[in-house]
């Protein structure tokens, strides 16, 4: 998909909306303070668009609650392009370049990277790594501490574990 069929896609601020609500709540809408199935759409003029109230704590949040995104001012059409950038740039793309390219300062562009990177670290494993682990040749521990006149072996001569 190129970034023409992208703007064809998500025409306004509401079909993106709707999208990233399909990607976060995937098994239906849950209230990201206690977890309840149970909230109603608020509306009104004073509300903005997309804000649901839960049925038990009585809290109120979006889809951006408690996740990367939180209390962002930017559209959500500007957090789709830069996934999309991010996400079809094959050797990393530069803050500075995402800047130019999605119409915002350097430092948003910086702080929406991370935060995109961080909603790609797969939530079910806790432990980074995980199974069997191989190590070539590692040398585990700090440098000797220095002592006049004692010179140290270097590499596999060392006697460290």
């Amino acid at each position: 998909m190129n970034i023409d069929k992208l703007k064809k896609q998500f025409n306004d601020e509401n079909s993106c909306r709707q999208f990233f609500e399909s990607v976060i709540w995937v098994d239906g809408r849950k209230c990201p303070h206690c977890q309840c199935n149970k909230s109603y759409l608020l509306k009104g003029a004073s509300v903005r668009s997309g804000t649901y109230e839960c049925a038990r704590c009585k809290r109120q949040f979006t889809v951006t609650t408690k996740t990367p995104m939180h209390s962002t001012k930017l559209s959500f059409w500007k957090w789709l392009q830069a996934i999309y950038y991010i996400v079809n740039s094959s050797k990393g793309i530069s803050s500075v370049i995402l800047a130019q390219w999605i119409g915002v300062s350097q430092p948003t562009a910086w702080r929406m990277g991370h935060a995109i990177r961080e909603m790609m670290i797969p939530t079910s494993q806790n432990a980074r790594l995980t199974g069997i682990v191989e190590l070539d040749e590692k040398y585990f521990g700090g440098k000797p501490r220095y002592q006049p006149g004692v010179a140290h072996k270097r590499g596999r001569g060392t006697s460290k574990q």
